[in-house]
């Protein structure tokens, strides 16, 4: 099927739900003129914020920020990513997608046929446990302190010591081996043949949200040098992507409004057996951005529990940088005794363990900390001062990658003076400092009011100047798409920083020159990912708040083009400077006049910055 058809039944999927009746599956909402209000069913609230147009056929809540169109809801709300949101919503509108599968061009078993698998997969370890080839790992569960419920649950099995069980019994079923070998269940011998992957194992299905068994994870109950053994990575699986038990735990990450990540599976189901199912695990792995994606699909307080033992702090320690670039709102906490969190639960209880997860210490704090400690504990002189600049170090380094967004940052600088009682304008000026190299470096901002470029106080960063005015221009156009025509001329997508930023002009861009009509939710469905939703209604809505296009429109295209020729305007002044230097390295007669160069470093800056007009700025080179 090609891309215009498939874009075509996609149209034929949204046309035949009403984002109005899928919210209400729900969220309980009133009318209130086009639009529907109630309960923003993403974050706690007690006052409705959640607006839905029946209209614009799109969602926006004033609360949290989520929106898009029906695609992102379903997306945000079932924990799901796009195909898998227009599959449902394809099944509920009665739509059937065999043809597009059936156009699909395949390799190789599809992910159906590899979920199957792994589900057949599964009901063969659940008989192997439950027969007398079994008693060796109920003897190891029930020492663990799992119930049977729990077993039950979590669909727990074993993988036999043979190296052929699950390939005999696959082939007696019929089972093409090369599904076996795609899925990870067996694996091929160097001189031919096959084996199982999986032998003399206690056996954890490892589910995706929707409880479709994606892989395992198997524990050894014998002496393998390898305790705990993943599936490979498969078109399905990926241990970096993926969380235990985020399937069972959706729905109390959901009601408390926090998840606790802890390392092992037996911790993961004993959290869940005393009633913690907010719960989820990694798959022996270190916390990665996936996870951290993941987990922002559904929440954004984290409580990090990891093993008091050495290991399990150097676990904590690098998932802090993935959890606080994320933007995660992250507590690290520990289970005492040196015991791991299902030790704890068993011999604790309940109500021990909940106060060690309110003991929890912000990520920061538990960050410097661990800088400190890594200095020889001092807290003061210069064990502080090198905990200080690693720590900001650190931080400059998640600014200058752009994993941390200015507002982020100084969020953390505000958290930081507190912890290390120092002024914010100091942390501020250190980070600069380290960061400057980078290009990291203060901007002008464009006059809400059109106009062109203002400058802006010392010390306060802004989003450039130019970066600003195509914001603007896309803000018009989400709500008036006749403007194309007008900044056609300067709206280059290429010049846009903003990756996010740059798809969305990209695409209006692509519209406004093929004339077509198009709607807000049509543009919304184009992207797949879940947080164009959110950026294309906030752009939209600030559009919509600020009317006033036509100036608008006039003083970004003024912006542009004044950036452009403070640019050519700064190179000149640099041109300026070299020849001085060249005529002064020619003829020592001819010396520079005191202070010359500093004066036109100074013009460029101010020229680049746009501080200064490109006319103002012809003059002072000419005084």
């Amino acid at each position: 099927m090609s891309s215009s058809d498939r874009e075509i039944l996609t149209r034929r999927i949204r046309d035949a739900v009403n984002l109005v009746d899928i919210v209400g599956n729900y969220v309980a909402l009133k009318r209130a003129g086009d639009n529907y209000k109630g309960l923003c069913p993403f974050h706690e609230e007690k006052t409705p914020s959640f607006n839905v147009s029946s209209v614009k056929q799109i969602f926006k809540c004033f609360g949290c920020g989520a929106g898009g169109d029906v695609f992102k809801f379903v997306q945000l709300k079932e924990g799901v990513d796009f195909l898998e949101a227009r599959r449902m919503l394809a099944d509920r509108a009665g739509i059937s997608l065999d043809q597009e599968r059936s156009g699909q061009a395949t390799s190789g078993p599809g992910k159906n046929d590899l979920i199957r698998v792994n589900e057949w997969a599964q009901s063969v370890y659940q008989r192997n446990y439950r027969d007398a080839a079994g008693a060796v790992a109920r003897q190891y569960v029930q020492g663990r302190g799992i119930s049977e419920e729990s077993v039950g649950a979590f669909g727990l099995g074993l993988a036999v010591d043979s190296f052929d069980s699950l390939l005999r019994q696959a082939q007696q079923a019929k089972i093409d081996l090369q599904l076996l070998l795609s899925a990870g269940l067996i694996k091929a011998r160097t001189n031919g043949g096959y084996y199982d992957t999986f032998r003399n194992r206690l056996m954890f299905p490892i589910s995706d949200v929707n409880g479709r068994v994606i892989g395992f994870g198997g524990r050894t109950l014998g002496d393998d040098p390898a305790k705990y053994l993943n599936t490979p990575a498969t078109l399905l699986f990926d241990k970096s992507a993926n969380l235990f038990g985020l399937d069972r735990a959706r729905r109390a990450i959901s009601e408390t409004g926090r998840v606790i990540v802890v390392e092992g599976y037996t911790d993961c189901i004993m959290a869940h057996q005393f009633g913690f199912s907010e719960t989820v695990a990694t798959l022996g792995t270190a916390m990665t951005e996936g996870h951290a994606r993941l987990l922002r699909r559904f929440v954004e307080r984290v409580i990090l529990l990891f093993d008091s033992d050495s290991a399990g702090q150097r676990a904590a320690d690098a998932a802090l940088s993935v959890t606080l670039a994320s933007g995660l709102d992250v507590s690290v906490t520990r289970v005492p005794e040196g015991k791991d969190p299902c030790d704890y639960l068993l011999s604790a209880g309940k109500i021990a363990f909940e106060s060690v997860l309110n003991q929890g210490v912000a990520a920061l704090e538990f960050k410097w900390k661990q800088l400190l400690n890594g200095f020889s504990g001092n807290s003061t002189g210069v064990g502080r001062r090198g905990a200080i600049e690693a720590y900001l170090q650190a931080l400059s380094g998640w600014v200058t990658s752009g994993a941390i967004d200015p507002i982020q940052k100084g969020l953390i600088l505000g958290q930081l003076s507190k912890i290390l009682s120092m002024p914010m304008e100091d942390l501020y000026r250190q980070v600069q400092r380290m960061t400057r190299q980078a290009g990291t470096r203060l901007v002008p901002a464009v006059s809400s009011a059109g106009g062109g470029c203002i400058a802006v106080p010392s010390g306060v960063e802004q989003v450039n100047a130019e970066q600003r005015a195509y914001q603007q221009m896309a803000e018009v156009l989400l709500n008036d798409p006749t403007y194309y025509p007008q900044v056609r001329e300067v709206l280059n997508p290429a010049a846009v920083q903003d990756p996010a930023l740059r798809a969305v002009i990209t695409e209006l861009a692509s519209l406004g020159e093929s004339g077509e009509t198009w709607r807000l939710d049509e543009l919304i469905g184009r992207f797949e990912a879940e947080h164009f939703g959110r950026l294309i209604t906030d752009l939209q809505l600030r559009g919509e708040r600020l009317g006033n296009y036509s100036a608008v429109i006039e003083g970004s295209i003024s912006c542009v083009r004044s950036s452009a020729e403070a640019r050519r305007t700064a190179t000149l002044a640099e041109e300026i400077r070299d020849q001085r230097r060249r005529v002064q390295d020619t003829d020592s007669r001819q010396p520079v006049p005191e202070g010359e160069d500093d004066r036109l470093a100074a013009l460029s800056a101010a020229a680049r910055s746009g501080h200064f007009s490109p006319v103002r700025a012809r003059r002072k080179y000419m005084q």
